[in-house]
């Protein structure tokens, strides 16, 4: 079993999302642990990933975009720490940019 971390940074205009849960979906149905950080203009996919993989989102880049952000069920608003940690526990890390 591996450890994916998957660092979304693309915005809404891009298929990076659909291409992340694709292989999300792909890695979980084979037994891998998949989790998704998202990051800059990629905090605007935390509703169409909640509740198919573990979602963590910088909070200062979502406070940045946003004036009052949004409680989404399934996401865990984080920061940078938390994406070092991941990092760390993760045996490969994908980037979508």
């Amino acid at each position: 079993m591996l450890n994916f971390l998957f660092l979304l940074t693309a915005g809404p205009r891009t298929e990076a999302v659909h291409t992340a849960k694709a292989l999300a979906l792909a890695a979980g149905a084979a037994g891998h642990r998949v989790e998704v950080f998202l990051a800059g203009d990629g905090v605007a996919h935390a509703g169409s990933l909640a509740g198919v993989v573990p979602v963590t989102l910088c909070d200062a880049d979502l406070r940045w975009r946003q004036t009052q952000p949004v409680e989404i069920a399934g996401v865990h608003r984080g920061s940078l720490r938390d994406l070092a940690r991941q990092c760390r526990e993760a045996d490969r890390i994908l980037v979508f940019r």
